[in-house]
């Protein structure tokens, strides 16, 4: 579709003064959708520690992903079995170490005992290479014993024709063997005990690269994260920094040295995991992808949504904690003659890896006691390596309590960056275009740390594109971002949307992975001015209380006294058998009331406002496991807080709840019982649908000679191709440009675990004095611009 709008005129002009700080654009790295095991971990073994538990995920045990016979791997989490006469056991007496405590045991009497593991995917194991390395720890006390390793095709005959060596002296040691795939698509390992008794633990099984090495990392995610040219990367989290509880939370030392001394702990987002890839793995990817680590540790405080509230390491044991973070920075920076200098040299790297940054806190509560530890921490810090540069934490959201607090705190303490936090609709990306045009220009830079919008769509991408313009266009002030979460399995996701989707055997990469792509490739060095004529604004419609829908998953809620502008209304029951009710209230309304009585179940309920139009608002009662109250705001499908969580003690059943809601113009007021929750102003702000960000920057050619280079980024948001003109400033003559565009006419294409939505193309433009091109809707157009 062509627009009958006049062309753009986009005219580039000096530099604005502003520098884009090299580390702008990183990668959020945390264990979160099976990201490490599963995913960049190589090793190709589920639960190859034998560690899995109800702790983990309900039902699950320490022979998950393990089946005992000749079959593929399942979700048995018993403690033993039986196979081809043979029988398996759990055992936990005098493990390989206290940090490993369960191991199998397989005995197999007159018969054979077989373990056999599948992997991650449903189908078995995927066959990404010609050779594998097997490791494991055997135990073995008779000297007639036998233990074999092979692999097998899925569902079909298993194999174990390696014999491994065993010494039979009562102890553990590693045993190991290279094991070649079968004809097949997919595959399964086969461990068989065929006569003594043998322990096993810690199975893993590795492909080797062409040099014959065992691959660490799973190659293609790794070159998939290289093309996004990260300055950084964020580790482990997240929310999994601090844990769901103080025993849960992470603690790096506890993730190097020997795989046997390494703590495997519940995932915080409910599974395994085995910290096969620890800190140590993780400096190695920093090196790999030419990026510098910036650890994220807690601040002392475990995480916010802990049963009860945050929980904080006590006062008697901090000094220990923050000797722990100080000798992170030794870890990873020190000489190879200092403590952990001499333990990372002894891991098989004695260069430092050389850290720049530590981040102290994620998204925590800015209380007293999260204070006085976040003070320890840097304080101690300061002291022992001013040469590191500390972020602090600034709540879960880019607004409310917690956020002003942390930024509070920072400019307080001298903190050189603040962590924000944003997962926000595509809409509010665009209305907060230039919210950091007037951040303050001295005191803490700002790190973007956790930001996405709602979606995996060409909406939530071009959005997000939109966004990015802005964050180049202030990154004297925002110096870092990284979107998160950064991978996700396919089938297996806690979060979305995700900037990367895999399976066993593909990587998917999302519509905001291609829009990273094209940034960390144009990357910039200068701000320009940029003077755009001829852009077309968004609207924002008023609030409307009218029809309303009620629904509460979880819970029967009878609705009574329902009242629209003093009309009375019948009463209503919403439950599983009737999930909705929609009442007929005028769009116009300016009061709507009601009484809600839940009579069963365990959560609490919602009164959406508005639609089926583009934007609809919403009453949330009891939210996040019936703990909170928020008011939030949809637009395009697509929904946001924004105002609230507040603590809520819970909807219980059988007493009832009166909320009312009045609205005069853009301010909505609900109150609870009588009491005002909240009184919140909706955001009304045109939004420009198109935007564009100019930026210079010198680049090299192959003859070894660098030249100047202007790069135009144009973001079109709206549902009409727009013709351009580009000229800049110093420009004339003839000019030439490399272009890449990424365009998707439907703007709600793209989901979940899909690739990406967008289609690339790259070319060529040129011109006199100028350029001219149209730019599709929904889209993100690089020019690359030199002279001549």
């Amino acid at each position: 579709m062509s627009d009958d709008l006049a062309p753009l005129e986009i005219v580039v002009g000096a530099p604005t003064g502003r520098a884009i700080s090299p580390d702008l654009w990183g990668l959020f790295l945390e264990d979160i959708n099976f990201a490490l095991d599963g995913g960049l971990n190589a090793d190709l073994v589920r639960n190859g520690d034998f560690e899995a538990s109800p702790a983990d995920r309900p039902g699950w045990g320490p022979l998950t992903g393990w089946s005992v016979g000749a079959k593929g791997s399942g979700e048995s989490g018993g403690s033993g079995g039986s196979g081809r006469s043979g029988q398996v056991h759990v055992g936990s007496a005098d493990p390989v170490s206290s940090a490993n405590a369960a191991y199998a045991s397989l005995r197999p009497g007159a018969g054979v005992a077989r373990l056999v593991n599948g992997g991650y995917g449903a189908d078995g194991m995927p066959v990404p290479a010609a050779a594998f390395d097997l490791q494991l720890m055997a135990r073995t006390r008779d000297a007639g014993a036998r233990l074999a390793a092979g692999l097998g095709p899925v569902g079909g005959a298993a194999a174990a024709p390696n014999e491994l060596a065993l010494v039979p002296d009562g102890a553990w040691h590693p045993v190991g063997a290279r094991l070649h795939p079968p004809q097949a698509s997919r595959m399964q390992l086969v461990l068989e005990a065929r006569s003594g008794r043998v322990d096993v633990d810690l199975v893993e099984l590795r492909p080797l690269d062409a040099a014959g090495r065992p691959e660490l990392f799973r190659r293609d995610l790794v070159e998939a994260l290289r093309q996004l040219r990260p300055a950084f990367v964020r580790f482990p989290g997240g929310c999994l920094v601090h844990g769901f509880g103080l025993d849960n939370m992470y603690h790096w030392k506890t993730t190097i040295g020997p795989r046997a001394q390494r703590r495997p702990l519940p995932n915080t987002w409910g599974y395994h995991q085995s910290m096969a890839i620890g800190y140590h793995e993780y400096f190695l990817l920093c090196e790999e992808l030419g990026a510098t680590p910036v650890p994220i540790v807690a601040a002392g405080v475990c995480c916010q949504n802990v049963p009860g509230g945050p929980q904080a390491i006590p006062a008697g044991r901090m000094p220990q904690y923050v000797q722990d973070v100080v000798d992170l920075v030794e870890y990873a920076n020190g000489a190879p003659d200092t403590r952990w200098g001499e333990v990372r040299a002894a891991a098989g790297h004695p260069e430092p890896f050389g850290m720049r940054m530590i981040g102290l806190g994620n998204e925590d509560v800015i209380d007293a006691q999260f204070t006085e530890r976040f003070i320890q921490l840097s304080a101690a810090l300061r002291a022992a390596h001013p040469e590191i540069e500390l972020i602090g934490t600034a709540g879960p959201l880019p607004f409310g309590l917690d956020f002003e607090a942390g930024w509070e705190l920072a400019r307080r303490e001298g903190i050189d960056l603040v962590d924000e936090h944003g997962y926000r609709t595509p809409r509010w990306l665009w209305q907060n275009h230039e919210r950091y045009d007037a951040y303050p220009r001295t005191g803490p830079a700002v790190y973007l740390g956790e930001w996405a919008a709602r979606s995996s769509t060409v909406r939530s991408a071009i959005a997000e594109a939109g966004y990015m313009v802005a964050l180049e266009r202030n990154a004297d002030i925002v110096r870092m971002a990284s979107y998160a979460p950064l991978l996700a399995r396919v089938g297996s996701s806690q979060w979305t949307p995700d900037l990367i989707y895999f399976t066993d055997d593909a990587v998917l990469g999302s519509a905001a992975y291609d829009v990273h792509q094209l940034f960390a490739q144009a990357r910039g060095q200068q701000v320009l001015e940029v003077r755009v004529t001829g852009a077309t604004h968004g609207s924002q419609p008023e609030p409307r209380l009218g029809p309303a829908t009620l629904t509460c998953p979880g819970a029967r809620v009878r609705f009574t006294q329902i009242e629209a502008d003093g009309a009375s209304l019948p009463d209503v029951v919403v439950d599983d058998e009737r999930p909705t009710a929609t009442l007929p209230v005028p769009a116009a309304t300016a009061r709507l009331a009601l009484t809600a009585t839940r009579e069963a179940g365990t959560e609490g309920f919602q009164v959406r406002l508005g639609g089926p139009a583009r934007t609809t608002h919403e009453v949330v009662v009891g939210s996040w496991g019936n703990k909170s109250l928020i008011w939030s705001r949809s637009d395009d499908g697509l929904g946001d807080e924004v105002d609230g969580p507040y603590p809520f003690a819970g909807v219980q059943t059988g007493v009832p709840r009166r909320i009312e809601i009045e609205r005069a113009g853009s301010r909505v007021v609900v109150h609870h019982d009588g009491v005002v929750v909240h009184d919140h102003a909706d955001d009304r702000r045109d939004w420009p649908e198109v935007v564009v960000g100019a930026t210079a920057r010198t680049v090299g050619s192959a003859a070894g000679t660098v030249a100047a280079e202007t790069v135009v980024t144009l973001v079109n948001g709206s549902d009409l191709d727009r013709t351009a003109r580009v000229s800049v400033a110093g420009l004339a003559g003839s000019i030439t440009a490399a272009v890449t565009v990424l365009a998707g006419s439907d703007p709600d294409a793209g989901a979940p675990f899909e690739p990406s939505a967008l289609a690339r193309r790259d070319g060529h433009l040129a011109g006199i004095d100028g350029l001219e091109l149209v730019v599709p809707r929904w889209s993100v157009t690089s020019l690359r611009i030199s002279a001549g």
